[in-house]
């Protein structure tokens, strides 16, 4: 989830991977230095941005439980997590390419941010980490996609996993 965060950054601030995993970093080692805002205080403008960002199907209330006792953070950016930005970043337009010819009539910028950056996450993974079993890498992205997006993530990022996994291994090309 680590690594989502960092590209989640650069979505929203425009920074670089650099300027980006030092930021994720730096809340990483000392925590979030606001106090959360309860769900009744949310104003109606901030749903909105959440429902924009993360599908009109958002619940904000739910969105509070993030970070609960059931998901830990580390201090630092794994090395993997770092990996797999710069996988994604070294490819990303072959990347973006796959999700756009997978991800039925979604394009990238109108998923859910989140939705968007698992996937091209989890298709770095696929294709340029043979090592881990395409059945391991889907069910994680299937997991934290059921864990930190929408209602209907789930099944969206595991149809489009699955699909280019499936592709890819009739295809047996190192390459998208």
């Amino acid at each position: 989830m680590v690594a989502c965060g960092v590209l989640y950054e650069m979505d929203i601030t425009g920074d670089g991977a650099e300027a980006a995993m030092e930021s994720v970093s730096r809340m990483l080692r000392e925590g979030v230095s606001e106090e959360p805002t309860a769900p009744s205080e949310i104003t109606e403008v901030a749903r909105e941005q959440v429902r924009f960002s993360l599908g009109g199907e958002a619940c904000v209330e739910e969105l509070t439980s993030f970070g609960g006792e059931s998901f830990s953070y580390p201090g630092e950016i794994p090395d993997f997590a770092r990996e797999l930005v710069f996988l994604y970043l070294g490819n990303k337009d072959a990347i973006d390419s796959l999700i756009g010819k997978y991800a039925d009539r979604w394009s990238l910028e109108r998923m859910p941010a989140i939705d968007r950056n698992l996937l091209r996450l989890g298709i770095a993974e696929l294709i340029y980490r043979p090592d881990i079993p395409p059945n391991v890498t889907i069910n994680e992205y299937l997991e934290l996609a059921k864990s930190f997006s929408t209602e209907d993530s789930g099944k969206f990022v595991n149809g489009v996993l699955g699909s280019v996994a499936r592709d890819h291994a009739v295809q047996g090309q190192g390459e998208p």
